[in-house]
């Protein structure tokens, strides 16, 4: 539901006070030793700029078999998959939306390498990557970002690729394709664009300021992403979470990946991209109760109020 007359209860949940570990930062540079397993790096002895290793207490662990089993009604498995930490960059303060593009393609060309090195793994089904800036929940101010990669398509993408395969189904068309084609038709929602994506707020979103960076080409695996290709990607990332700093005095954000099983599925049907959600409302008990959410933003006027952020 759009609800603007509630746009003054916008409270973003904002991480306040010191991180809830003190002493040294895990991330930063002469501090490797409190992350001592190291997957990959990309840099050298005389410095890192990317770096990646196993969550210190990850939710999922890469030993074992999955033993799916049934408990009467219900099923059962071990919980086996990976869950790496990326240091997004060697600096303490610096964030996404202060990155250059390069760094920022770079950051991409990791996580599509991790993605590609998981996918080995018969075991694995899914990849996600995820980010939080500025959360209640981050432990840490230091960038940082996640690469999960799970025995199952987690519960809300299954929801999205059945949607989309319904879609398909019905119209032998990809409704993100669909999407885009009217979202770039209509200019309304549209925040920017480059010769290969488009970052808008997608119609009737269920978050105010929720912000898609989409391919304007059909691809459902994030794997075979080209380096030209995830340039133009960085370009917008970083403007897109520039243009929150500035119109919205840095929030609190998160930001993830959708994109195909790894079995390679759906790759008619299915479309990755990126997704940008500002937390700046709280769930009510109505929202809890049906999965109704209100947004007191309208997209069109979200997108309006971006668009207008002067970019250096």
């Amino acid at each position: 539901m759009i609800a603007p007359s509630r746009e003054g209860d916008l409270t973003p949940r904002r991480l306040d006070g010191p991180p809830a570990e003190g002493g040294p930062c895990p991330f930063c540079p002469g501090n490797e030793a409190l992350n001592p397993v190291e997957i990959t790096r990309v840099g050298d002895d005389d410095g890192w700029q990317v770096r990646v290793t196993p969550d210190r207490d990850p939710l999922l662990r890469i030993e074992g078999d999955l033993d799916r089993r049934g408990a009467g009604m219900f099923d059962v498995m071990n919980a086996v998959g990976a869950h790496e930490l990326v240091t997004d960059t060697p600096e303490h303060t610096r964030t996404w939306a202060d990155f250059t593009p390069t760094e920022m393609r770079t950051l991409l060309e990791v996580y599509r390498a991790r993605i590609n090195d998981l996918r080995h793994d018969s075991r694995f089904r899914h990849v996600a990557v995820l980010k939080n800036h500025g959360t209640a929940w981050s432990r840490y101010r230091h960038a940082h970002s996640h690469v999960i990669a799970t025995p199952f398509t987690p519960k809300r993408l299954e929801e999205e690729i059945a949607g989309a395969r319904e879609y398909h189904r019905i119209k032998e068309r990809c409704a993100f394709c669909d999407q885009l084609a009217e979202e770039r038709r209509s200019g309304t929602r549209v925040v920017t664009a480059n010769g290969e994506f488009v970052t808008f707020a997608p119609f009737a979103s269920a978050h105010p300021y929720e912000l898609w960076v989409t391919p304007i080409a059909h691809g459902a695996d994030f794997g075979p992403v080209s380096d030209r290709s995830l340039g133009h990607l960085a370009e917008l990332l970083v403007d897109a979470v520039a243009r929150l700093r500035h119109a919205l005095d840095d929030p609190p954000y998160s930001v993830a990946l959708h994109a195909g099983p790894l079995i390679g599925t759906d790759q008619a049907e299915f479309h990755w991209h990126w997704e940008i959600i500002p937390h700046l409302t709280r769930e009510v008990g109505m929202e809890w109760a049906t999965g109704i959410l209100a947004n007191p933003i309208p997209p069109e006027e979200a997108a309006r109020r971006l668009r207008a952020v002067p970019r250096a």
